[in-house]
């Protein structure tokens, strides 16, 4: 892993970010904000792959700074780890609900 600092969350619309990690020509996450009528507003965070099925869950989190966080560093692939690897948490493959989240929108 490199001493660098990581990027800041890189706006590319209204709603929509990527994360940039070690790879400084393809962005490591995704993230969106999210406003249901009727839920608590959220940042949901993917792994990034050029085509959106390809793409990861991270999780759900109440603010930008977490979902960016939440993005890991180094040099993985988006690419699925095999079902029950001890992987597969990093690579997002959990089940939405275990997915990590919180509800306090301004914590």
């Amino acid at each position: 892993m490199s001493d660098r600092p990581a990027s800041p969350p890189i706006r590319i619309g209204e709603a929509e970010w990527i994360v940039m990690r070690e790879v400084p020509d393809r962005p490591a996450g995704l993230v969106k904000y999210f406003a249901p009528s009727g839920a608590p507003a959220y940042f949901r965070c993917v792994t990034w792959a050029p085509r959106s099925e390809d793409r990861r869950l991270i999780g759900r989190f109440a603010t930008l700074a977490e979902a960016e966080r939440a993005v890991p560093g180094g040099r993985r692939s988006a690419a699925p780890a095999t079902p029950g690897s001890a992987d597969a948490w990093e690579h997002g493959q959990v089940p939405w609900d275990a997915a990590p989240r919180r509800s306090d929108r301004y914590a």
